[in-house]
C-alpha cells in the first residue's frame, strides 16, 4: 500500500458528497492522460459508426452503445484514480481552522 505523500493523485471531498481529483506530479499527469487516452479508441468506434449508419435505429442503438461505453470508462476512472490518491476532508479542514481560532482569541 502506498504511503499518501507516494500517491499520484489528491481527493478534495468537499460539501454534499463533492469531490476533486487532481494530480499531484509528473506521475499523476501521465496516468491521468494514459487514462484520457483509452477514451480515444470509443470516441473513435463511434465516430466511424455514426458516419457509416444512415438508419435512424442503427444510430441510437451505436449511441446507447457509446454512452454506456463512456459511463463505465468514467466510473472506472474515478474508482482507479480515488484508490491511488491522497484524501483531504475540506470540511474537516475548516472545522480545525475555525477552532484553532477560537482557541487563539481566548
Amino acid at each position: 500500500m502506498m504511503r499518501d505523500k507516494e500517491k499520484p493523485f489528491i481527493l478534495t471531498r468537499g460539501p454534499l458528497g463533492s469531490f476533486n481529483i487532481t494530480p499531484r506530479n509528473a506521475q499523476g499527469w501521465r496516468l491521468m492522460l494514459g487514462w484520457i487516452a483509452l477514451s480515444l479508441p470509443i470516441m473513435g468506434a463511434f465516430a466511424l459508426f455514426s458516419e457509416s449508419q444512415h438508419s435512424d435505429r442503427m444510430f441510437a442503438a451505436g449511441l446507447v452503445g457509446f454512452l454506456v461505453a463512456m459511463g463505465v470508462w468514467t466510473i472506472g476512472g474515478i474508482m482507479w484514480m480515488k484508490a491511488r490518491a491522497e484524501v483531504v476532508d475540506i470540511e474537516k479542514l475548516l472545522r480545525e481552522k475555525r477552532e484553532m481560532e477560537r482557541k487563539r482569541r481566548r
